[in-house]
């Protein structure tokens, strides 16, 4: 009488494989009379992230490699150039051709040079101001000109001052910021309380 009152089930089919018993072997056996299911295969587990086949991964290098030889090859090419030019000149031009190319770097330091100090005088000015700053404001401000540059530095002191006189007006919060109330008002909100009491 009592088993009919419960229904015939398999609790092995409803476990992970390898839950105890012999793993796919059990669950083979204990599958019910017309079932078709199959268990899963590896291959359907392991389907995480994407999968390249070889030639695939084949034409990506190839890709690549290819990039990295044709940036190879146009700096061999510039090099080719400059060597052609070079030797077709005769002593003196090589000599003058050498000179500029030097001139040119000296310019260059030079220039790097100024702007550092220029850098080191605004910080400076900034700090003398009493005013935070960083590398992008002083990329900002800073120029090769030293005129343009205090120009600048006093452009943006003029306006932290403004600032700074506008946030001083503004009236400070009374009594620390808190709520103080008055008799009227503690005597009025006594009277909606009373008013809106449900027990009285």
């Amino acid at each position: 009488m009592k088993k009919r009152l419960f229904m015939p089930m398999n609790l092995q089919f409803f476990s992970e494989p390898g839950d105890g018993g012999s793993g796919d072997e059990g669950q083979k056996g204990n599958l019910p009379a017309g079932s078709q299911e199959t268990p899963p295969t590896a291959k359907e587990e392991n389907n995480t992230g994407k999968t390249f086949s070889r030639d695939e991964v084949a034409k990506m290098i190839a890709a690549e490699t290819n990039k990295a030889k044709a940036a190879w090859e146009k700096e061999l090419e510039a090099k080719k150039e400059e060597a052609k030019k070079l030797a077709k000149m005769n002593a003196e031009e090589k000599l003058q051709h050498e000179l500029e190319q030097k001139e040119a770097e000296i310019a260059e330091l030079k220039r790097g040079q100024a702007l550092s100090e220029m850098t080191k005088e605004a910080s400076k000015m900034l700090t003398d101001a009493n005013l935070p700053h960083d590398d992008d404001l002083l990329g900002l401000i800073v120029s090769d000109d030293a005129d343009a540059t205090k120009q600048a530095v006093a452009v943006i002191t003029n306006f932290a001052s403004l600032i700074r006189k506008e946030n001083a007006r503004q009236t400070p919060p009374n009594e620390g910021g808190q709520f103080t109330a008055s008799k009227n008002t503690k005597e009025t909100v006594a009277k909606l309380a009373a008013k809106n009491r449900i027990i009285k």
